[in-house]
């Protein structure tokens, strides 16, 4: 076993059953002669294993195929999908596997950002599933080592989350054509995302309860499970919400899915749709400012908030999955209450409540 450089690249050459073997080990020598020391060791207690010759795309399909496809949802899938075939394969899709070091990584992080045209977090997005890739590759003998560990990703700034007063949401239901006016109510009155309001079903109208079982998504025409564990919940139906939905009942065509929200067919929405066929049409009769369905959602909650709900309470309508993430999320339009609190404990100190003009 030894090393061996050329322009600049090292390589570790190993001998398996008398033939010899090419291990690329990057451009450090250092980083190199860990490589070599690491695969020495294995070598000596009889656990090496050199990792077969496969090139990124060969490997990413059947990474997807065995892997993704039987552990994760589909929707997860959907999006890994997308994104080794439009950015991560025709970057790395040729190389072998072997060959891809941390260098290579992250010098497509860089060209990515000096372009401009992805925002920091469509960036951060592609390198998770890079990652877990590699990380598999390594387990299953492919590779040595994972070169999307320690990336430098660019950071990425919360954006403020946009919202419509409870007045502009009232506005906006009543400018709702009639056959849809719940759907849009249950993102503005519910917190509903648009994936659950797309795959309520009519079994999960608790009538009698007054209440709503959430317990599935649909996407891309398939019922599956909720965003997150937390999502699975029933949530209270208002009399507002209550009237809307048995409208909509009355009016909904059969559906083999036996979907609330449907098209006249009975087969499911589809995802854009729902924005562009019906919130952005209601949006330009009400007059008000553009926002998604998912900014729906967040009117609920600084509805919520302004109404002066407690922030634990907020937490378990919106479902979010801790009192923090709710924090992080809208502690920029929690109102300053540091001024009141402090009022309030002079006036259980000293009896004298303070009076500010």
């Amino acid at each position: 076993m030894s090393l061996y450089e050329r322009n600049g690249r090292w390589s570790v050459i190993l001998y398996v059953q008398g033939k010899q073997k090419w291990i690329a080990a990057g451009t450090n020598k250092r980083k190199a002669q860990q490589l070599h020391d690491e695969l020495m060791v294995k070598n000596r207690k009889g656990d090496l294993v050199v990792p077969p010759p496969i090139t990124f795309k060969d490997f990413s399909e059947l990474w997807v195929r065995d892997y993704c496809e039987v552990a994760l949802k589909p929707v997860t899938v959907y999006e890994y999908r997308g994104y080794l075939r439009k950015y991560l394969i025709p970057a790395f899709g040729h190389m072998k596997l072997t060959a891809i070091r941390h260098e290579h990584v992250q010098h497509y992080v860089a060209g990515l950002v000096r372009q401009g045209r992805l925002k920091p977090k469509s960036i951060r997005n592609q390198i998770a599933p890079l990652s877990r890739m590699f990380a598999l590759a390594i387990r299953w003998g492919y590779m040595t080592s994972n070169p999307a560990e320690r990336i430098a990703l660019p950071r990425q700034e919360q954006d403020e989350v946009a919202f419509l007063t409870p007045e502009q949401l009232k506005q906006l239901v009543d400018a709702t054509a009639p056959e849809w006016k719940a759907l849009i109510a249950l993102g503005c009155m519910c917190g509903m995302r648009k994936g659950e309001v797309m795959g309520l079903t009519h079994d999960c109208l608790l009538w009698d309860e007054k209440r709503i079982q959430i317990k599935q998504s649909m996407w891309n025409g398939l019922l599956q499970e909720p965003k997150t564990k937390r999502s699975v919940s029933t949530i209270p139906m208002t009399k507002t919400v209550e009237a809307l939905l048995m409208e909509r009942v009355l009016i909904c065509p059969a559906s083999p899915m036996n979907l609330v929200f449907c098209r006249s067919d009975g087969s499911p929405l589809r995802q854009d749709w729902v924005n562009h066929g019906v919130l952005d049409p209601a949006l330009k009769r009400a007059g008000l400012p553009k926002t998604t369905y998912h900014g729906l959602r967040h009117s609920f909650v600084a509805g919520l908030i302004g109404a002066n709900v407690p922030i634990k309470v907020i937490q378990e309508l919106a479902r979010h999955a801790s009192v923090q993430t709710t924090l992080d999320k809208y502690g920029h339009i929690l109102p300053d209450s540091k001024e009141d609190a402090m009022g309030l404990l002079e006036a259980a100190v000293w009896g004298v409540a303070e009076t500010r003009p």
